[in-house]
């Protein structure tokens, strides 16, 4: 379809007849409204790539809702195939030369992004929680390759889209996000994931780790050609967790599993204020997976906590855990937590980490060094309890 169609009333009030089928809903006008889309990387990466009209676009959409009129600000979001997604990221791998541009295309499809088209819809569909934002319609087309996500415009909120600003991020926001997300990753605790067919054949397990292991390699190679970021010394450490896969994931994969956002950070982030209590709103799950429930907050304590406050990893590692063991009854243990953690964390560098720097290789993040410098403090606090384990 054409953006225009997308946009047009009819479209818009079948989408919302289909996600709220006990209300009579009638849309009389949309008038489409400025909208930010620069926070959101891949559709902006994959745009110049494909013919088909995909983005967000915000609008003002007047309708009857069970005979009453209302005006809604919405966000519709057009989404890419996830295999245009793989496309522009093997063009990425291309302009980074070296092992990199050889490996990458062998494994296009399996690094995470393949199944993006369907990832979010399927989370808000099948999950809808308080978590994320209110969504108005669904849509999936296979047969046409078409996926949208209309909902709510996200505005009276705050530290929307906050990645460069991370002092903003007070005590109370950083605990409030941890308490919220540990809500979520109890929720939607597995002994096992679901096995790796069809949408799921790019969940980390030991199998995929060590089928991967050229492109870890080749991103890290790719990774230190910045050398400011990536030393010697911690080349060398990822280097030695790659190595040591098989034996991490050992313990890894006796671990249960959880619904992670997979990109939990500033960027896919926002808070509403709820009766005077900070909500947490996560937003952008296309690359949601299934991981330890550590994943999630590593990343996300990576993208928060610059240089002034690493000293609080660990405490509010520990606060985590103790909200997600209030809920399960299962992580009583602060020490294995942590081993879990240190885990998790060199599974997030060798991947998603890595993945950052192939992009920031060929467009530079500005708040990429200081999210690479906070990741490898993670290490230096989790790991010696993590590689002491390894080494017995």
């Amino acid at each position: 379809m054409e953006i225009n169609d997308y946009l047009r009333p009819a479209f818009l009030e079948k989408l919302m007849q289909a996600h709220n089928p006990g209300q009579q809903i009638r849309v009389e006008a949309v008038v489409q409204v400025p909208l930010d889309n620069s926070a959101s990387i891949l559709v902006a990466l994959t745009s110049g790539l494909t013919q088909k009209a995909i983005g967000h676009f915000g609008l003002d959409v007047t309708m009857h809702v069970n005979g009453e009129v209302q005006v809604q600000r919405l966000v519709l979001k057009v989404k890419p195939h996830g295999r245009e997604i793989s496309t522009m990221l093997n063009s990425l791998a291309q302009a980074c030369g070296g092992p990199l541009a050889e490996v990458y295309p062998v494994y296009a499809a399996l690094t995470g992004f393949e199944h993006t088209h369907r990832r979010e819809v399927d989370v808000y569909q099948q999950h809808p929680s308080a978590l994320t934002p209110k969504i108005w319609g669904l849509y999936a087309n296979d047969a046409a390759e078409e996926y949208c996500v209309l909902m709510e415009y996200l505005e009276d909120v705050t530290l929307l889209n906050a990645v460069m600003a991370p002092e903003a991020w007070t005590d109370a926001h950083i605990r409030a996000a941890l308490e919220q997300m540990a809500t979520w990753h109890a929720r939607h605790l597995v002994a096992q994931p679901p096995k790796p067919v069809a949408l799921w054949d790019d969940l980390h397990t030991p199998a995929y780790m060590q089928q991967l292991t050229p492109v870890w390699e080749a991103l890290l190679t790719n990774a230190s050609r910045s050398a400011e970021l990536y030393s010697v010394s911690r080349v060398q450490e990822l280097h030695q967790a790659i190595n040591q896969i098989p034996t991490y994931w050992t313990a890894l994969e006796a671990l249960p599993k959880t619904l992670i956002h997979n990109d939990f950070n500033p960027r896919n982030t926002c808070f509403k204020t709820v009766g005077g209590e900070l909500r947490l709103c996560a937003y952008d799950w296309e690359l949601a997976t299934y991981h330890v429930p550590q994943y999630d907050v590593v990343e996300f304590l990576s993208f928060v906590l610059d240089e002034d406050r690493y000293a609080l990893r660990l405490g509010y590692l520990e606060h985590y855990r103790q909200a997600l063991h209030t809920l399960t009854a299962s992580y009583a243990d602060a020490d294995e937590f942590r081993v879990g953690a240190g885990y998790a964390a060199l599974d997030f560098g060798l991947h998603r980490l890595g993945m950052y720097m192939m992009a920031h290789t060929v467009s530079p993040y500005p708040f990429l060094p200081r999210v690479v410098n906070s990741y490898f403090d993670t290490l230096a606090q989790l790991q010696p309890s993590a590689v002491e384990v390894l080494a017995e």
